[in-house]
């Protein structure tokens, strides 16, 4: 039995989540950052890969200006074990769990507790099932676009949830919403069943769930 997953992420209208040089830029809006933040504080835990924390060093804590409640269990998909010394995650604000490859053998990190599983990349049913036996019910996944398509290929969530902004970004190299290899076969197309669409402020939300076709 796995936690529940939710997928989320914001991307521009034509579906990309960052400049054409892959930086970082504001897709959310004020209202969906309160949206993610309520979020934050409602799930037992949340899950970015070590490509968020290296170029963006997040806290992924909650925001107090939105919601006042308790921090969630702050996980990463670090295969090499990577995660810089000084990075947000390690302040000791929240729990941190780091998810590295069986072969790797980092020293102490102060403020982290170490899951091993995995060898080229994280073995994510069995971090899954590792965090269920830790008690955690629910992950928010924020990570880029190689962590949502590793959840998405795999089937591994229950809701997909995208903000999409009122701006183009463009570029053919440029990050999306899903990345990795893609599916080459139309067979193997996942379907989505959207549930809800959503006005805020300049965007809109879109939920979606798996479809059953």
């Amino acid at each position: 039995m796995r936690p529940k997953v939710i997928l989320n992420c914001a991307a521009s209208a034509d579906g990309k989540i960052a400049l054409s040089n892959r930086q970082r830029l504001e897709l959310s809006n004020n209202e969906d950052f309160e949206r993610v933040h309520l979020l934050r504080s409602k799930y037992d835990a949340i899950l970015v890969g070590i490509g968020t924390i290296i170029e963006d060093n997040p806290s992924l804590t909650v925001n107090p200006k939105y919601n006042s409640a308790k921090n969630p269990i702050r996980i990463v998909l670090d295969t090499k074990c990577r995660t810089p010394r000084n990075a947000r995650i390690l302040d000791g604000k929240s729990k941190t769990i780091l998810a590295i490859g069986e072969g790797t053998e980092p020293a102490p990190i102060q403020n982290a507790e170490i899951i091993k599983c995995g060898t080229d990349e994280v073995d994510l049913p069995r971090l899954l099932k590792e965090l269920s036996n830790k008690g955690v019910k629910s992950v928010l996944v924020e990570g880029g676009e190689t962590v949502m398509w590793s959840f998405l290929k795999n089937e591994l969530f229950d809701e997909f949830n995208i903000f999409i902004s009122s701006m183009i970004i463009g570029g053919k190299m440029t990050p999306t919403i899903a990345g990795g290899e893609g599916t080459l076969e139309l067979d193997d197309l996942l379907r989505l069943k959207l549930d809800d669409a959503q006005i805020l402020g300049d965007g809109i939300l879109l939920k979606y769930s798996k479809s059953n076709n």
